[in-house]
Formats: C-alpha cells, sequence, structure tokens
C-alpha cells in the first residue's frame, strides 16, 4: 500500500472516530434533554457554530428519520422514527458526557484501589501469551507476601476492586486474586500455561440470578421495587432475571446486597427468589 493511500485510510478512520464521538453526544443530548442544537455541540467540542451546524446536517443526511425540527424551541428534537445508532442510551453515557460541565450532578466516590501499572503489565502479558505468573501475593489470612505461580485468563471488576482470576499451582484450582495486593517488583513469566478459561467450570457457567421484591413488602411498594429494578411480571409477582458466571456471582450477590437479609423489608427490598435460591445454593 501506497504512502499517500496508508494516509488517507488513517485520516479516514478518524474522521469517522470524531463523527462518532459528536454523534454520540448529539444522540444522548436528544434522548435525556430532549432536544439538540447546533449551540451545544460547538461548546462542548470547542468548535465553531458553523461546523457544530455541519455535524447536525451531516447526522441528518445519514439518518433522515431521525430528528424533526421544532421552531418554537429552535432546536431539534426526536422524531417518531428515531433510532439510536451511536450510543446504548444510558444514563451512565450521558452523565459521563455532561458531568465535567453540568454542576447539578454529584457522582458518589467510592475508594477504589489505585494500582501502579507496573503491576498489572506482567499480569497482562500473561493472560495475552498464556503464560504461567510468579507472583508474591499477600491475603487477609496471611498479610505476609508469599510465593504463588498462576495460570491467569481474565481480568475483573468487582465495582470496587480489580481481580485477576488463574489457576493458582499451590491450591491447584482456579481462584480470584486482588490485584492490589500483589507485590509487583516480583512478578515473572515462568513458562507456558497448561490451564485457561476453557478448563474453569464456573467460568463458563453461566447462571441466572433471578431477583424479586421482599415478599414482606405490601403490593404498592413491591411495584415500586419493581419499577426501580426492571423487573417483569411472572407467575402473579415480579421478577428480574440478570445472567452472571458462576465464578462471579458473590460479586454480583454483594453488589445487590443479597449476601445478608436485613430485618426491615424496606430496607432489604430486593430477595433472590426461593427457587434460583435453591437452584443456585450449590454456588452460595
Amino acid at each position: 500500500m501506497g504512502k499517500n493511500m496508508s494516509g488517507h485510510l488513517k485520516q479516514q478512520q478518524e474522521n469517522s472516530t470524531i463523527d462518532h464521538k459528536r454523534f454520540q453526544f448529539l444522540e444522548l443530548l436528544v434522548i435525556w434533554e430532549g432536544s439538540i442544537a447546533a449551540t451545544a455541540i460547538a461548546q462542548y467540542f470547542e468548535i465553531s457554530q458553523q461546523l457544530a451546524g455541519h455535524v447536525i446536517n451531516k447526522y441528518k443526511n445519514l439518518y433522515p428519520e431521525h430528528l424533526a425540527f421544532n421552531g418554537a424551541l429552535e432546536h431539534y428534537v426526536a422524531s417518531d422514527g428515531f433510532v439510536m445508532q451511536h450510543c446504548l442510551g444510558s444514563l451512565d453515557e450521558y452523565i459521563a458526557l455532561s458531568n465535567d460541565s453540568n454542576p447539578q450532578i454529584e457522582m458518589l466516590v467510592t475508594p477504589i484501589r489505585k494500582l501502579d501499572p507496573k503491576l498489572v503489565r506482567p499480569i497482562l502479558k500473561s493472560i495475552r501469551d498464556k503464560q504461567r505468573l510468579s507472583i508474591q501475593y499477600a491475603s487477609v489470612s496471611n498479610p505476609d507476601y508469599a510465593s504463588r505461580t498462576i495460570q491467569p485468563h481474565n481480568l475483573v471488576f468487582d465495582g470496587l476492586r480489580w481481580h485477576v482470576r488463574a489457576y493458582c499451582e499451590k491450591n491447584q484450582a482456579y481462584r480470584d486474586f486482588v490485584l492490589s495486593r500483589f507485590n509487583g517488583d516480583s512478578a515473572s513469566i515462568s513458562g507456558d500455561a497448561q490451564y485457561s478459561a476453557e478448563q474453569d467450570t464456573l467460568w463458563n457457567d453461566i447462571l441466572d440470578l433471578e431477583i424479586t421484591p421482599d415478599a414482606r413488602l405490601d403490593d404498592n411498594r413491591k411495584c415500586i421495587i419493581a419499577m426501580d429494578y426492571d423487573m417483569h411480571v411472572a407467575d402473579g409477582g415480579f421478577v428480574k432475571i440478570i445472567k452472571v458466571r458462576a465464578a462471579l456471582l458473590m460479586y454480583l450477590m454483594q453488589r445487590l446486597r443479597l449476601d445478608r437479609y436485613h430485618e426491615k423489608a424496606e430496607i432489604q427490598q430486593i430477595t433472590v427468589s426461593p427457587v434460583c435460591r435453591d437452584r443456585l445454593q450449590a454456588y452460595l
């Protein structure tokens, strides 16, 4: 491929990425704020009003059935044929785009552990190249660093902490290791791995976790909880089915506060359906 052709393709890819980001912003504002104007695009991306107008026109040309001009607002609004093309339409996406410029949005900061890249690099290399990894690891039961040889296959984020899922040669079983408990100075590659995700039964088992409103709540409160968790009607009640790997079930239970049962139904709010709890008992 000639140098000019390569440069042209690279420029096309860059333009496509820029368009995607601008169109994503456009769609999210239409969804969550109800309309879009060139001014909002110009301010957010720090471009001229004229170029922002071209962004809207380009979007309209690509998706002519998606936007309609509201003369009273002098904004574009979603038409009946609007379908998301560049975003999922979630509130999280909208907040991620607008939080820096929107003082009315407050985000709760959780104590996520700061990880040193030099600690994670050998783990990523071990996963990528399917190699064994010798590490020094500390745990609550053994706070002094101890030597372990693991065969990792995936990184996992449980909402608060990063883990690596790996075969532990000491325990001869798959385990989760908290990344912040590694001694990054001592990690070293030590040969080809014999174990991978394919042999990790709990990783490959996909379970259905069924949550329902706490049975102790009255019908009105059950309806409110059902709306909160996007539950649907089933067998005269409400249920939400969440698919999860068996290896990650307890993390999900903890995030949903299902790992303990509160004496007050208004605090508990949701529970695992009795049938589901019986079915998943072997994993709990």
